[in-house]
Formats: C-alpha cells, sequence, structure tokens
C-alpha cells in the first residue's frame, strides 16, 4: 500500500483484491458450474454496487463513491448467463472522458483547482453516480442512489436510459424501496437537506406516483432504510448528523461533515401509509442502522428486525477506508428485534446469537410487512476478529434456532437474495449470493437451499473474473 492512496497491486487484506475495478465489459455463459440449478429458479438476478472505484491512479475516498455497476446473472433451462454493465451516469461520462476525478462525491472532493479546494467543491452537490440498488418498476429497471432520483436502465440490454424524476415529482429517492405483496403498491422516501432537512415518502403505483406530506427532521441526518407495515412506514433515525454549512460551503465532503451524536436518542418515525394523520416520533436509545430485515404490527406492538450496531463509528470508518481497512468485528451490527408497545411508546429489544458483523438482512419478500418467521444475512463467525463477511446466516424467529453455511475464511459473501420456488412454506426457495474468493481473486454465484442453509450448496457458477463487491439487487422472474 502506498501513503498518497495510489492503487497496489495488492492491497493489504486478502478481501481488498474485491474492490478492484472492473473495467471490462462481459457478456457470455458461464460454462464452469458445479450441481445444478433448480428447475423452479429461472429468471435474473440484478446486482449494483461499485464498479469502478479509482480514477487517475487514485482509489475513492469513500466506497459509496465508485461508479455504479450493473451485473445481471439470467438462469434459464440452458444454465446461467453473466452480463455486467456501467451506468452511464453523468458522472461516469465526464470522468471516463478526463480519466480523473472531476465531480464531487460521496467522501470524494474535486481536485483543487488555482483558487484552492474549497472554492473547488463550494455548493456542489455530489454527483449521482447511481450505485447503491436497484429495483424492477414498469418493466424497465431503476438504479437508485440516496442523493438523487433513479436512473432508468433496460432489463435487457443493461442500457442506460437517463435519469428517472418521475415528472419532476421526486428529488431524492432511496436505496430500498418496499412492494406490497398484496396490493403491488411500491413505498419509498427521500431526505432531502435545506434551510429544513425534510424526508418526503412517496408512493408509486403503476407509475403514478403520490408524494406525502414531507416531514421536517429536526435535524439533518442520513438515513438508509425503513420498514412497511399494516399501518404505517417506519424510520429509525439514528443520531449520524451532518454539518451542512461545512458540507455546503466546501470544506469537507458529505461523508466527512457527519459526525455521531451519542447524546440524542434514536427517533422512530411513523408515517400513516395512507397518507393522512400527522407523523409520530418516538425517543428511544441512541444505536444506528443501515438495514431492516422486515417489521410488522402485532397486538397493538410494532416489531422490527434490524442489524443495529452500537453507533456509527466502526462501520464509518471501514466504509471510509473500505480497501484498506481490516473490518474489525468489534462494533459491527448484531441482529436484534426491537419492539414498540404502539399505546406507551416504551421498546424492548433482543439481540440473537447469530455470529457477528451481521449485515444485509432479507426474507421472503411475500412476507414484507406481515409477520414473518426467518430473516437470512451475511454473518462472521463470533471468534473472527477482523475481515468481510465468510458466512450466510438464518434466524428461525419462532425457535430462536440459528443455521449457517461457512464458505470458509478465503471468502467474502455478499447480500442474499432469497427466490421463492413455488412451494407454499415461507422458507419455500434457495438463496443466491456472490462469493468473492480471495486466494483466486474471481467471484462465484452460488445457490443455497433456504430449507437446509448448511447443506452443500444447489450449484456454484464459476465466473472467468471477479465483480467488485456489491450492495444491493434484486430478482425478476421469468415471464411466463
Amino acid at each position: 500500500m502506498t501513503d498518497d492512496g495510489a492503487v497496489p497491486d495488492q492491497g493489504p487484506w486478502p478481501w481488498s483484491a474485491g474492490f478492484r475495478t472492473l473495467a471490462a465489459e462481459h457478456d457470455y455463459r458461464v460454462e464452469e458450474i458445479d450441481g445444478k440449478v433448480p428447475p423452479g429458479l429461472r429468471g435474473t438476478l440484478y446486482r449494483n454496487g461499485s464498479g469502478r472505484n479509482d480514477r487517475g491512479g487514485q482509489w475513492f475516498a469513500h466506497w459509496f463513491d465508485g461508479d455504479g455497476m450493473i451485473s445481471a446473472v439470467r438462469f434459464d433451462d440452458r444454465g446461467v448467463h453473466f452480463c455486467n454493465r456501467f451506468i452511464a451516469t453523468q458522472s461516469f461520462r465526464d470522468e471516463e472522458q478526463a480519466g480523473e476525478i472531476v465531480h464531487r462525491g460521496f467522501g470524494k472532493m474535486r481536485p483543487a483547482g488555482i483558487l484552492g479546494g474549497v472554492v473547488a467543491n463550494a455548493f456542489r452537490q455530489p454527483a449521482n453516480v447511481a450505485n447503491t440498488s436497484i429495483i424492477s418498476e414498469g418493466g424497465r429497471l431503476l438504479a437508485l442512489w440516496e442523493g438523487g432520483p433513479p436512473t432508468a436502465l433496460d432489463p435487457g440490454t443493461l442500457d442506460t436510459r437517463g435519469i428517472e424524476n418521475f415528472g419532476g415529482a421526486m428529488k431524492a429517492f432511496s436505496a430500498h424501496p418496499k412492494v406490497d405483496p398484496d396490493s403491488g403498491e411500491l413505498f419509498n422516501f427521500g431526505i432531502d437537506y435545506g434551510a429544513k432537512t425534510t424526508l418526503t415518502p412517496y408512493r408509486i403505483v403503476k407509475g403514478v406516483v403520490t408524494r406525502f406530506q414531507p416531514v421536517a427532521l429536526p435535524y439533518p441526518l442520513m438515513n438508509h432504510d425503513f420498514v412497511l407495515t399494516k399501518n404505517h412506514l417506519v424510520f429509525c433515525l439514528g443520531p449520524i448528523l451532518m454539518r451542512s454549512l461545512k458540507f455546503v460551503l466546501g470544506f469537507a465532503s458529505f461523508d466527512g461533515a457527519l459526525h455521531w451524536e451519542g447524546a440524542k436518542p434514536t427517533l422512530i418515525l411513523l408515517v400513516p401509509r395512507d397518507g393522512r394523520g400527522k407523523p409520530r416520533l418516538i425517543e428511544t436509545d441512541a444505536f444506528f442502522q443501515f438495514h431492516f430485515a422486515n417489521g410488522y404490527e402485532e397486538g397493538g406492538a410494532l416489531v422490527l428486525d434490524l442489524a443495529r450496531y452500537p453507533d456509527f463509528h466502526t462501520i464509518g470508518e471501514a466504509l471510509r477506508s473500505y480497501w484498506r481497512s481490516e473490518w474489525p468485528v468489534k462494533g459491527m451490527a448484531f441482529m436484534t428485534r426491537l419492539t414498540v408497545d404502539l399505546a406507551t411508546g416504551k421498546t424492548s429489544s433482543r439481540t440473537f446469537d447469530s455470529g457477528s458483523a451481521n449485515e444485509f438482512p432479507t426474507i421472503n419478500f411475500d412476507y414484507t410487512g406481515k409477520r414473518h418467521r426467518y430473516a437470512y444475512f451475511a454473518s462472521n463467525p463470533i471468534a473472527r476478529e477482523r475481515g468481510l463477511q465468510q458466512q450466510i446466516t438464518r434466524i428461525d424467529f419462532d425457535s430462536g434456532a440459528v443455521a449457517t453455511h461457512d464458505f470458509g475464511a478465503d471468502a467474502c459473501v455478499g447480500e442474499p437474495t432469497f427466490v421463492a420456488t413455488g412451494g407454499a412454506a415461507e422458507d419455500d426457495g434457495v438463496i443466491v449470493t456472490q462469493v468473492f474468493r480471495t486466494a483466486e481473486r474471481r467471484t462465484d454465484i452460488v445457490g443455497l437451499d433456504a430449507r437446509d442453509l448448511a447443506a452443500r450448496p444447489l450449484f456454484t457458477a464459476r465466473l472467468k473474473h471477479h465483480v467488485p463487491i456489491q450492495l444491493h439487487g434484486c430478482f425478476v422472474p421469468e415471464r411466463k
């Protein structure tokens, strides 16, 4: 590793190579497959993440700065097909042409000009790099990035169609929309910063957007995910605050302006999902979360399952130094069930014995907003002190039982995706994930039996190259 941040041949940790840029765009059938893809698994797994993490020989300042890249893994009767494409955002096109950083980002700053770095960055918003998640909506793909509207893509070719702001109805549109499995309604939110920081919920039905009344937040903060229940949109707003003036005037990046204020509470915000009635705020002890598994209402209580961090310090620094981080386990998240009494506002929590560094939780999406029994997520063995996650774990919330598939210390697992395969039970399905092999510096696509997670993989499709470690995705079933 070099002191100036130059991209080395090999990073300081085995998983560092997983963050290296994949400059090539591929399109091929995967020839090397161990096992068999189940006949019920037909469709395309789309994943999004930072495909380019450097420019001009310099690593980007933060993992979230990378240019968005979509990978598409298609499962059909002939086997497995892989394709990847960069999302042709304005930022990507500008920096490809220049061969260097020209835009402000989540953590990166524009290079100092003649008048200095502050002037070069003042009053400039971070560029939309469309690198965080992807959803299917109205027959197209929407690549998501927290600070702005989605970028539309063609689901077949992955070609970029352009920004989609639904006729000017939205600005920021977060990375974790929720779809009601019964009504088909899609809900999401965006946080907009200004003289007042506001959270605006959205509902989309057949391409038509309903913009709820913005909720004024007591201070500028960052939030990534939410929960949809029968009656509410639920947000847990941890005290990760932004020094707005420092950011706006160009003295710091968005990430550099964030700070943890643990003396403040975490605010549980309840927004009526019908768009009527006043929002409600409930205070609880400070914690931070990126991701929820699910949530539901039962017996006058709100039940939330989430990956809970004690604060933002450890995860914030790991994301900031990503390729050179040891990814320490201490201070990372544990799967936690948070219960809120809706009558009194009192909260209680239970943490599960599910290894360490629990992240990227998911469920069978047919149970979104309903009482669920199972959640799946990435984790590490409890004794491991550092490193990206090497396991996929399942919790049975009814019995408390935990099952794990351990890929070994030379593997880094990505977000698990549950794909239902036609059975009646909640866990009738396949867990599909990307696994980066640190020794080979290559990525596998792996399918696990959701009912028997610890068993031998149903299949392992071996790619010819690595896919830079990605964030979120979605599965789109094959049309029949």
